[in-house]
């Protein structure tokens, strides 16, 4: 029984890399805030050798220099036809999952 309740979906499987891939993008710019005193824009040519899996999603990325960034990112990562939307931004380190896939 513990076997078969500890194996991960392949959905779960990819919602991990998603928000792996979302904490990087802030380690990213949390890290280049720290460095230069202003945020880089996610979907700048320069930083996306550095994010190739967004590439993989839909997704918005706002970005204001000296004020913060957010990315959203969409997603059907079960295959049941309901996208769910993900979240990361300036304002905390972890990913923010307001709906559900």
């Amino acid at each position: 029984g513990i076997a078969r309740f500890s194996r991960i979906t392949p959905a779960e499987a990819r919602e991990i890399q998603l928000e792996a891939g979302l904490m990087q993008l802030y380690e990213m710019e949390a890290d280049h805030f720290a460095r230069h005193g202003q945020y880089f824009a996610p979907d700048d040519p320069l930083y996306r050798a550095y994010l190739p899996w967004l590439e993989e999603y839909a997704y918005e990325a706002r970005h204001d220099p000296t004020r913060g960034f957010s990315v959203v990112v969409y997603a059907d990562l079960d295959g049941d036809g309901e996208l769910g939307t993900w979240r990361v931004d300036e304002s905390m380190p972890e990913v923010v999952h307001p709906a559900a896939d």
